[in-house]
């Protein structure tokens, strides 16, 4: 497939929410309210989106939206079809408009579908740019939902272990591959007939409770928490398996219940323990067939990362979701990471450290320099060993404290000394 951006835009498919809001952003110039540039995002992202729309609710997957806008626009939509009913009803049949733009969409798809020719070396990579532009949408029927399983899940497993898994996935009639997934032990994508993929809001990070205990150890708990929250996956689930009776695990069972806990209340993960791995199976296959049931009947449209919103899946037609490849590269290890992304991994080395309070800390200071800074600026040892005491962060706002301040002040200038 050449890396064309796909645009099949039909002729205003949201003429009402259009003129609606150009009219709100035009009075707003004109008494020089600020909201008049909020308005201008959402017109812009409206006209980019190219299905029509029943209801004000349906614009919250779309750039600009807030809840109060949508609000807004749902209240004029019902004000209007109090007086234009029969008008409204004739000038919109939003399954055929779907049906039309998906169709254009799969005939754009297959005209692009031959290979190009590069002339340069450098074409390459541009029709790989151009790629990840392109403009995904599935409409209900024309997509699979397949389970992903990381590789480590079956990289180095006893030989009976992985028959167990894949026989247990094959005998429930689950379609899956196996893939090395930059977060996460499974997730969920929806791919179609051009082999689009995207990603379905769940994820699963799967701990045998010795594991567990060995992730905690050696720092791999709060650094894989951080990149699953990174990925702003909406549904982020922690799945703990018993091993055995739990009786010889590495750490006291009080302190995994509690790092669990932690985890769910503080990180807003969704705890799962199960009681063997074929029970986690029994869990992992059920959900993927909730999934199915829930997604098939939905149209299905790719967006960037940074305009993913929270999904309710019973208010809406249209789903907005992250291209896979995007969420893969951008989870990978490998990844180049920023300078704040560095100081959150160096931050949750130290003890007693969690991901909420370091992201609270880095939001604050987002560099070591910045914060190195702030401490010089300071006019005691004492007032800098209690300046990160006061920033609140996790679900709670809880305080950092002042015994990790001081903890974090003698690291650092013990490293800067």
């Amino acid at each position: 497939m050449t890396g064309q951006r796909i645009e099949v835009i039909p002729k205003d498919p949201n003429p009402l929410f259009t003129k609606w809001l150009k009219e709100w952003q035009s009075e707003a110039a004109k008494k020089g309210l600020k909201s008049q540039y909020a308005l201008r995002e959402a017109l812009e992202s409206l006209k980019k989106y190219p299905l029509p729309l029943e209801s004000g609710r349906d614009c919250a997957i779309l750039k600009g939206f807030g809840p109060k806008l949508c609000m807004l626009l749902n209240q004029k939509l019902e004000e209007y079809k109090e007086g234009h009913l029969e008008e409204y009803n004739k000038s919109v049949n939003f399954g055929e408009q779907i049906k039309e733009v998906a169709k254009k969409v799969k005939e754009k798809q297959r005209k692009d579908a031959r290979p190009a020719k590069p002339k340069t070396q450098g074409k390459k990579n541009i029709a790989e740019d151009c790629s990840a532009d392109e403009q995904v949408l599935m409409s209900p029927g024309s997509f699979d939902v397949v389970l992903l399983v990381d590789t480590q899940e079956t990289l180095g497993k006893n030989k009976k272990t992985l028959d167990e898994t894949l026989l247990y996935l094959d005998s429930h009639k689950i379609k899956y591959e196996v893939r090395r997934l930059g977060a996460g032990d499974f997730c969920w994508i929806c791919v179609d007939s051009a082999k689009h993929e995207l990603l379905l809001p769940y994820i699963i990070e799967r701990k045998r409770m010795d594991d567990f205990a060995s992730s905690i150890r050696d720092g791999r708990f709060h650094e894989q928490k951080f990149r699953l929250r990174e990925s702003k996956i909406q549904n982020l689930i922690y799945l703990i398996e018993s091993y055995g009776s739990n009786q010889h695990v590495g750490l006291p069972m009080t302190t995994l219940l509690q790092a669990a806990t932690n985890t769910q209340i503080h990180s807003g993960f969704q705890i799962k323990f199960t009681d063997s791995h074929r029970d986690s199976l029994l869990y992992i296959a059920t959900l993927t067939k909730i999934l199915i049931d829930q997604f098939q009947n939905k149209v299905l449209l790719g967006i960037p990362k940074e305009d993913i919103k929270p999904i309710n899946i019973t208010d809406s037609n249209f789903v907005g979701l992250m291209k896979f490849k995007e969420f893969n590269e951008q989870s990978s290890k490998a990844r180049s990471f920023t300078v704040r992304e560095i100081f959150i991994k160096q931050l949750l080395q130290l003890k007693s450290l969690s991901v909420d309070k370091a992201l609270a800390i880095t939001a604050m200071y987002p560099t070591p320099s910045s914060l190195l800074a702030a401490y010089r600026a300071c006019n005691s040892t004492d007032e800098a060993e209690k300046l990160l005491s006061n920033i609140r962060g996790g679900v709670l706002k809880r305080p950092i404290g002042p015994v990790i301040s001081k903890i974090i002040y003698q690291f650092y200038n013990n490293l800067s000394d």
